[in-house]
């Protein structure tokens, strides 16, 4: 199971996480404990995915690739895209929909991650889209196609951070790279909205402060979190401490070929796209 000359399996702990052997009790039993996570709290959690050979190799391209990272918008709404909030003028002030959240965190974008690399051959392997497949019960998964959004590094410098938003996709995949030395945890509120109601008072309640009912993740370097942020709101805390906090993010979806929209590449990944 090579990709572009890398070893895949090697990556995984697969003693821990036998996503290699499809069909085995252990490979059922992961599967029905990430289903279970999924279902009750919206978000499930496999600490240690990467082998120490896999982190390792994984992290360092990660931070060698760190000063490639675009910045992007520096503050943005709940709901991810909708930067031009001025168009929202008949809405009150202080509606979730106006409400907008610092963000400081650079992204680096799929097409300066190389072929070659540790990091895009774990995602464009057809071992990672069959065992994401087999979590939603599809014969496999397929890696977004878009060169810009498809796979991206995460770098939220200390003092970064990310407000609270809710994902534009059903699934959210990502690996933790690096930690940084405090903050950064992870933080969401399971199930606040779904397709027949956008939930806009609980949505402000939490902008607010009131933090019932959400959850904190601190993730280790290694782990794999599955999270199906499109309902459930989430934000990065401040990080603090002098390391960047390195986050691996990798699309998936259910048809092949799937790319983003240009003019949110442009936004998030700088002016360069647009020539490209």
């Amino acid at each position: 199971m090579r990709t572009q000359g890398v070893d895949v399996p090697s990556l995984i702990d697969i003693d821990r996480y036998p996503i290699t052997e499809p069909g085995t009790p252990a490979f059922d039993n992961l599967i029905a404990q990430v289903q279970e996570d999924l279902a009750a709290r919206g978000c499930g959690c496999l600490p240690g995915f990467l082998s120490d050979d896999g982190l390792q190799k994984i992290a360092a391209e990660a931070r060698d690739l760190a000063p490639h990272a675009y910045g992007g918008p520096t503050e943005a709404s709940p709901y991810f895209f909708n930067y031009q909030t001025d168009a929202l003028a008949k809405y009150p002030e202080n509606h979730p929909l106006r409400r907008k959240g610092e963000r400081n965190l650079r992204q680096v974008a799929g097409d300066l991650i190389p072929e070659a690399s540790a990091l895009k051959s774990l995602h464009q392997s057809a071992l990672m889209a069959e065992f994401l497949g087999a979590l939603f019960g599809m014969p496999r998964l397929y890696p977004g196609a878009d060169k810009y959004q498809a796979l991206n590094i995460s770098v939220m410098p200390p003092g970064g951070c990310q407000q609270w938003h809710f994902d534009r996709g059903n699934m959210t995949t990502t690996l933790m790279l690096q930690s940084p030395e405090g903050g950064g945890e992870f933080q969401y509120a399971p199930h606040v909205r779904s397709e027949e109601n956008e939930n806009y008072d609980e949505v402000a309640r939490i902008l607010d402060g009131d933090l019932t009912g959400c959850h904190s993740v601190s993730m280790e370097p290694g782990t794999l979190m599955l999270f199906r942020g499109h309902y459930s709101l989430h934000r990065v805390n401040r990080v603090t401490g002098n390391r960047d906090r390195l986050l691996g993010i990798l699309s998936y979806n259910p048809e092949p070929g799937v790319v983003g929209a240009l003019d949110s590449s442009i936004l998030h990944y700088g002016e360069r796209v647009a020539a490209t």
